[in-house]
């Protein structure tokens, strides 16, 4: 099935437009271009990407990561996501972490992974991976160190007293 998209949006002195289109079923072309507005001539955006159409979604989600990214590097401020946005960006985001993922989380931590890695692994946020490697007794700067109870102790789930286990009598 054949389709086309055409978006064009005028911001500011600038147009953008942006075509999505795919002659069948199996591949998509995106293409952009973007110039000042009365000067078409020049482009200000240009660029042209072919992709089998399963892989659109995994696109879109990296290309508003990285959109994201560059508006902070580039200063531009803009709207704190609703959770709904969070979650299409970060599909673990609020999901409560489970013991496999945190034993995973350990290792991967001490294999060397860095933390935007492993968050992409598990579509969380840097931070709530800093967070749960702090929270596990870790430190995020550190992978060399581990507490000194062990990785992944009971005693972080429970405190002895709690268990009975300091009565003094």
């Amino acid at each position: 099935m054949a389709f086309r998209h055409l978006n064009e949006l005028p911001l500011g002195d600038k147009v953008f437009r942006i075509e999505v289109a795919s002659e069948d079923d199996r591949e998509v072309a995106l293409t952009l271009t973007g110039w000042r507005e009365g000067d078409s001539a020049n482009p200000v955006a240009s660029g042209k990407l072919r992709l089998p159409v399963e892989d659109v979604a995994s696109l879109r989600i990296a290309l508003n990561r990285a959109l994201r990214a560059l508006a902070i590097v580039a200063d531009v401020s803009e709207p704190i996501p609703d959770r709904d946005v969070l979650r299409e960006l970060y599909p673990g985001h609020g999901s409560p972490w489970v013991p496999q993922h945190e034993e995973e989380l350990v290792r991967r931590f001490h294999d060397g992974d860095t933390i935007a890695r492993i968050a992409a692994r598990y579509g969380r946020t840097p931070d709530s991976v800093r967070t749960k490697l702090r929270e596990l007794g870790h430190d995020p700067r550190r992978p060399e160190y581990c507490p000194p109870d062990g990785c992944l102790s009971w005693s972080r789930y429970a405190s002895p007293t709690l268990l009975g286990a300091a009565s003094s009598e």
